[in-house]
């Protein structure tokens, strides 16, 4: 057996996207290959594909174009906010403007995050640390305020901080388009026919999921926050199973975008591996419901 190494975030929505590939419950059409899993978090993972260290990885959207010469985008189980995304929060701070050079925590740079800050935020300074540990030093006064993403997005309220921007949605009302916060890689030395198999794995993966969601959220609960049900709601099945339209033009500005700010490299096109054709129609009714 030839082994090849995926690597995914512990977030709720990347665990219940790998959750039946990983437990067994579908494998890939080519027999010889087994994969083995990794979890870390999302600027480790970012460092991770910049070395080239796994076959599959999943990235911060902006730092795609530092590593466009090394992977392809998968076509699932990208993460996409839809008018909502990472959320800038404070204790004391009620608009952008009264951040202008104060501290502002994020979980690693550059990150979607810590990048749409810089974007709708200008003037802050950024301070990188766990992005799990921003909630309690924005409520300890620490730093000025703090970019909340994954099950913070929800847990934050709970600590009586405010809401000072949803990123995301700002990113949605100035462009027009959804934001493509999180994607997932494929090695382009893998080659475009099992490249195509671990794409439609993917998404066979994510059907079950969502067919045995009981299950899934029982298993995502145990990382984060417990409120894997609640994250994972926040986005549409239909963007986790194939990668729309929208969100490809919205990639285009986005790598547009961060090459303006000297983030990365100008990236003038990129390659998405596709899977099983219209997935979407493969989903059974209702089955975010299902046992």
């Amino acid at each position: 057996m030839k082994e090849f190494s995926i690597a995914y975030t512990p977030d709720s929505d990347d665990v219940f996207n790998f959750y039946a590939w990983e437990h067994g419950r579908v494998s890939l059409s080519a027999g010889d290959y087994e994969p083995v899993f990794h979890r870390g978090h999302i600027i480790e993972l970012n460092h991770a594909a910049q070395e080239g260290l796994y076959d599959v990885v999943a990235v911060s959207s902006v730092f795609y174009p530092r590593v466009a010469d090394r992977y392809q985008i998968l076509c699932v189980g990208n993460s996409v906010g839809r008018n909502f995304g990472p959320c800038l929060v404070s204790k004391r701070h009620k608009t952008a403007a009264e951040l202008a050079g104060r501290r502002v925590a994020v979980g690693g740079h550059p990150t979607t995050g810590s990048v749409l800050a810089l974007m709708y935020c200008p003037g802050i300074e950024l301070v990188e640390m766990e992005f799990d540990a921003i909630c309690d030093a924005v409520a300890g006064d620490e730093v000025d305020a703090g970019v909340m993403i994954h099950e913070e997005l929800i847990h934050y309220i709970e600590k009586g901080l405010v809401l000072v921007s949803d990123l995301g949605a700002a990113w949605c009302e100035d462009t027009g388009l959804p934001l493509p916060v999180g994607l997932n890689l494929v090695k382009r030395s893998l080659g475009p026919e099992l490249a195509r198999d671990i794409a439609a794995t993917c998404q066979r993966s994510l059907l079950w999921g969502f067919e045995h969601s009981r299950e899934v959220y029982s298993f995502a609960s145990k990382f984060g926050r417990g409120m894997a049900r609640e994250h994972i709601e926040m986005f549409r099945i239909e963007d986790f199973l194939c990668i729309p339209e929208d969100v490809r033009e919205a990639m285009k500005i986005m790598f547009g975008r961060v090459a303006s700010m000297n983030l990365g490299p100008a990236t003038d096109s990129f390659e998405v591996t596709e899977g099983i054709e219209n997935p979407e129609h493969l989903l059974v009714k209702d089955s975010r419901a299902s046992a």
